[in-house]
């Protein structure tokens, strides 16, 4: 299945959602009407019970530059364009609308960076889960240096990515760095030849369509992003109590326990939307 939204492109095909930012020519840089289709785009893999996995990739040479600059009011121009998520206490910037749907996401996120990821192609990608890069590369949270300040709630995903101390680093200078400290810090699960991206996302994909309950899934998202809240192991531990008892008596279970015990691979039933919804 695909589909051709304005400068996104989304394939699914086997449990995995492909989705592409499609403006290679102006290698993926963001205007608004291009985050409103990956909005959607996301919508419709985390609303598709077929899909198991998202890859979230650029087309050509680049992931994204972030903002399409084409002038000095540029920016102030996408703000009058912007209307959608605007609320009464004023302006929502779409890169971190972005963000926070990809954080309620209850399919995994894989990012392929087949290029460059500077600005909002950096930030949106902090909030998926999983980070696969090119070793040429190159990434940077650079809005010091532009006169605004970080968007894409990257000012609450990096630290938890890759330390206060880090993060610090590379918003307030701004510096663009390459794969290999991106690797380091922990911004990059992993690091592979250029010509390698989309087929290691793809086999790391295939994982949630072979190997995973995708409930399960889910659930274990949910409990990975609540438990930033706590400042104690105890209340993480009891909601992990809770989220347990309520599958050792779930299809998933039985399957994941009689496919252990007869040496075949588990076939697991679809996303149940209720478990997660109720954590």
């Amino acid at each position: 299945m695909t589909e051709q939204y304005e400068d996104v492109r989304y394939e699914a095909s086997e449990g995995i959602a492909v989705v592409t930012l499609d403006a290679a020519q102006r290698r993926n840089a963001f205007r608004v009407p291009m985050l409103v289709d990956l909005l959607r785009a996301l919508d419709r893999a985390d609303h598709d019970p077929a899909v198991r996995a998202v890859i979230v990739t650029g087309a050509g040479e680049a992931f994204s530059l972030g903002a399409a600059l084409d002038g000095p009011a540029t920016l102030s121009k996408a703000l009058a364009e912007d209307v959608d998520g605007h609320t009464p206490t004023g302006y929502r910037e779409p890169a971190g609308r972005i963000s926070e749907r990809l954080f309620a996401m209850q399919k995994p996120v894989i990012a392929a960076f087949n290029g460059h990821a500077i600005g909002g192609g950096a930030t949106i990608a902090a909030a998926m889960d999983i980070r696969i890069g090119s070793e040429k590369a190159r990434f940077g949270f650079v809005f010091n240096r532009r006169g605004v300040v970080p968007e894409g709630a990257s000012s609450w995903f990096l630290p938890r990515l890759v330390g206060i101390g880090r993060a610090t680093d590379w918003i307030l200078t701004g510096r663009v760095f390459d794969a290999a400290e991106a690797y380091e810090a922990g911004y990059l699960t992993r690091v592979v030849p250029a010509d390698q991206v989309m087929t290691v996302a793809m086999e790391y994909a295939n994982q949630f369509v072979r190997d995973t309950s995708p409930t399960s899934v889910a659930l274990s998202k949910r409990l990975l992003a609540s438990a930033w809240k706590y400042s104690h192991p105890g209340p993480a531990a009891a909601d992990e109590s809770r989220a347990y008892a309520g599958r050792v008596d779930s299809a998933d279970a039985r399957e994941g326990i009689m496919s252990f015990l007869e040496h075949r691979p588990a076939v697991f039933p679809p996303l149940d939307p209720s478990p997660a919804e109720k954590f």
